[in-house]
């Protein structure tokens, strides 16, 4: 009864507030996840599941703090066009900073000066600085401009190739700065919380937070 009296009152709010409410909720039940608080299966909010360091990774206590939040409504198309821009862009200097060429059937490897990487990657940076001035928010939650950026398993890629290529997308951003004071010093430390909701036409993610660059539960 008290469940329903509760999806009652935040079904009755502006839809501002309720995703407030929403992506609160949701960074609260994380984090009590994370500190023995609530139930573990909190931790099945992370964006993309959960990895192995997720589920072994614990806290002893956690506060939120600080908070901003962001919205943007974007060209998906567009979007996705840059994003395939920026990677073949990388593809293409990655394979000339390795200095490889094929030499019938053995690879023939030669240094690259540091001039010649600067000139080798100056359009994959050009292009991660277009997609962040077009598309601010989701660059942000891509991690353009970052290693990680790259990394396999990044989510938001798994979420983008479900997302479709043609329509509006809409993202939503709430950041938070958490407080932990961990060890037997109870050495204060302070830390991102993201909860991100991503919709398109095909595609809804629900409230989830974004997994830290390392992909662990932070």
């Amino acid at each position: 009864m008290r469940n329903l009296f509760a999806l009652a009152l935040l079904a009755a709010l502006p839809a501002a507030a309720q995703d407030d409410a929403e992506a609160t909720k949701v960074a609260n039940t994380y984090l009590n996840a994370l500190t023995g608080k609530g139930d573990e299966a909190g931790k099945d909010l992370l964006l993309g599941g959960v990895t192995m360091n997720a589920q072994l990774f614990v806290l002893e206590n956690a506060e939120l703090k600080a908070r901003e939040d962001k919205h943007e409504e974007g060209d998906l198309g567009k979007a996705v066009q840059m994003m395939n821009e920026l990677d073949k862009s990388g593809r293409k200097a990655l394979t000339k900073l390795m200095g490889a060429e094929a030499v019938g059937d053995d690879l023939k490897v030669t240094e690259v000066s540091k001039e010649d990487a600067e000139k080798l990657l100056k359009p994959t940076l050009e292009k991660a600085q277009a997609l962040l001035k077009a598309a601010p928010v989701l660059a942000y939650v891509l991690r353009v401009g970052k290693e990680v950026y790259w990394h396999p398993k990044n989510p938001m890629r798994a979420v983008l190739a479900k997302a479709g290529t043609s329509g509006k997308y809409s993202l939503q951003m709430f950041r938070w700065t958490v407080l932990s004071k961990e060890g037997p010093n109870k050495t204060p430390r302070e830390w991102p919380l993201r909860v991100v909701r991503f919709k398109s036409g095909k595609l809804d993610t629900g409230w989830k937070v974004l997994p830290a660059s390392d992909w662990n539960a932070e």
